[in-house]
């Protein structure tokens, strides 16, 4: 019964060799065997004493100078799990932060580990793994520095400049990055050689140096990208930076005065900005206060015409409703406003009288006695009786009576 209910599986019914206790058996046998035939005299004659089934050395498994531990099924099955559990820990890896992870199975990619912290592939040596660093930012240059060449470019009219370039990039993809191509930071370098040539070839040495430094760089950084996604190298192209672009030693100095002059041009350019910026706002500034003060005179001279407009209404009313006395008035008033700003009168008394020139702010030095003139624009004939008129007062005062005023009907009218 404890043979028929061993946990090894030795079934004495078994016969067939195909148990797992049967294969430890003779795993067992194989190596003591080996042992006590590496171990003994080498004398396996009939006659000597070491050799048969009734040595008892042989029976228990040990040689004349070795002795073996007597292994059992139990004992032997641990030590298999432990190794078996040792080999299969060896598939155990850490991926670090800001990697991936490319794992192999018989040298054959299989699937790409793109978590932090610990993972698993196949066991050494069935698999291997292969971290690859897609975080961190690299930068790779060219240019031309301690004699290298590589910068030395040709522009579309034939002139030679020297340019450095630097690119920065980091791994996109891990599988492509190790798998498509042989050193991809060779071919990296080369395809940015090739873009740097491919612009610069297509512009003229002042887009190159002066005017497009800001732009070109760029149109660099695109044909680099889409030259890398043809070849799939997995690399992601950040920037593309213009650490430097020169001409050769031999013509700097006429370059550099080139660009002294459009230094020079774009500084003026920027005054005649900051005057236009200082001068314009107060040009402005004048030229709305002259529209304020044109609107204002504007209204005040609307004003005064409506008044006067309206004392013209007025006086409309006035005059329609007494004619006579409203046109004296007015003519009056007129003679009133005139004789105000003039030094001389002239007040005829006849027909043919003579015409006096009366002093209205006083003094005789400016009377003058004139002849009169007749209408048909002969002179008086009786011009050499006039007389002088002194007047000692000044203003309405001076004035002369005047009783009778003849009308513009030729009506005379008492006063």
């Amino acid at each position: 019964m404890t043979q028929d209910n061993d946990p090894w599986g030795n079934d004495p019914r078994n016969t067939d060799g195909s148990s797992i206790g049967s294969i430890l058996d003779k795993l067992k046998k194989g190596l003591l065997g080996g042992a006590d035939k590496h171990s003994g005299s080498g004398r396996g004659g009939p006659g000597d004493d070491n050799s048969g089934d009734n040595n008892p050395r042989k029976q228990s498994g040990q040689g004349p100078g070795v002795k073996f531990p007597s292994l059992s099924n139990k004992a032997i099955a641990p030590i298999v799990v432990l190794a078996l559990l040792g080999w299969g820990s060896t598939g155990v890896y850490i991926l670090p932060e800001g990697f991936h992870g490319v794992e192999l199975t018989f040298g054959r990619y299989t699937e790409t580990a793109v978590q932090p912290g610990f993972n698993y592939r196949m066991p050494y040596p069935i698999g291997d793994v292969t971290k690859v660093d897609i975080g961190s930012l690299k930068n790779l240059s060219v240019g031309s520095r301690n004699g290298n060449t590589e910068g030395q470019m040709l522009t579309s009219d034939e002139n030679i400049v020297e340019v450095s370039l630097s690119v920065q990039y980091k791994v996109g993809d891990a599988e492509k990055y190790l798998f498509n191509v042989n050193e991809p930071e060779k071919v990296l370098k080369e395809t940015l050689i090739s873009s740097i040539r491919e612009v610069v070839g297509g512009s003229k040495v002042d887009y190159v140096l002066t005017d497009g430094r800001a732009e070109w760089p760029a149109k660099v950084r695109d044909n680099l990208v889409n030259t890398l996604k043809g070849f799939k190298v997995g690399f992601h192209i950040a920037r593309v930076e213009l650490r430097d672009a020169k001409a050769p030693k031999e013509v700097q100095e006429a370059f550099d005065d080139a660009v002294k002059a459009r230094e020079d041009a774009e500084r003026y350019k920027l005054q005649a900005e900051a005057y236009q910026n200082e001068k314009l706002p107060l040009a402005r500034g004048k030229a709305k206060a002259i529209l304020e003060q044109a609107e204002g005179d504007k209204a005040s001279f609307i004003a005064q015409a409506t008044g006067e407009a309206n004392r013209f209404d007025a006086l409309l009313t006035s005059y329609q409703m007494a004619p006579n006395v409203t046109r004296d008035r007015m003519y009056i008033e007129t003679l009133q406003n005139v004789y105000q700003k003039v030094n001389n009168v002239v007040v005829a008394t006849g027909k043919n009288a003579p015409l006096l020139y009366l002093p209205v702010n006083g003094g005789m030095a400016n009377t003058n006695t004139m002849p009169p003139v007749l209408p048909t624009g002969e002179e008086n004939p009786k011009a050499d009786d006039k007389k002088q008129v002194e007047s000692s007062g000044t203003g309405q005062d001076n004035l002369p009576k005047i009783d009778i005023f003849r009308s513009r009907n030729n009506k005379e009218l008492t006063r």
